[in-house]
């Protein structure tokens, strides 16, 4: 792939609050949950709980009706509310509660805190609606639109990333 020229860094800043933390869980739920390979798994536990439901209302079996039950809300309900609930309890432990975030773009990679990750080591550039999660050895980071200085260097990162392979719409 080409190289691109740029002169300066692009810099990303926002604050790390509840708002965003809210955003960025949403959007790394379903970017896990849609890229990971035991959803598979789930769906058969699924199947089988829904065919027990058919199963215990055939046969009046009230015990495999509750318990058929029980999976599909936790499939459907409890899963997510429960990772949330944890995820959330580790946001208020945090030590980037509300604190401000940088992050510096350039052609070598991204750099936080005077640390670089290179390109090569960044799973992608994913987009989330108006902003953007990057992901990183199974980290996941959240790009708000706000935290741009302008759209021409939000499109300029997005331009960076696809050159490097790494943006996925």
């Amino acid at each position: 792939m080409s190289q691109m020229n740029i002169s300066k860094p692009i810099e990303i800043s926002y604050r790390w609050d509840h708002k965003n933390f809210e955003k960025s869980f949403e959007n790394a739920y379903k970017y896990y949950y849609k890229n990971s390979p035991r959803r598979y798994i789930g769906w058969l536990f699924l199947a089988m709980a829904q065919f027990g439901v058919v199963a215990a209302l055939k046969k009046g079996q009230i015990g495999l009706l509750m318990l058929s039950t029980i999976l599909i809300l936790y499939w459907y309900v409890g899963k997510k509310w429960f990772v949330k609930k944890r995820a959330m309890a580790s946001f208020e432990k945090s030590p980037l509660k509300d604190k401000m975030i940088t992050l510096k773009v350039s052609e070598e990679g991204i750099e936080q805190e005077g640390t670089l990750v290179p390109w090569d080591q960044i799973e992608g550039v994913v987009e989330a609606g108006d902003d953007l999660m990057l992901y990183l050895s199974g980290k996941s980071h959240y790009l708000p639109n706000s935290g741009f200085e302008s759209l021409e260097a939000k499109s300029l990162l997005k331009s960076i990333a696809k050159s490097k392979g790494k943006l996925y719409v």
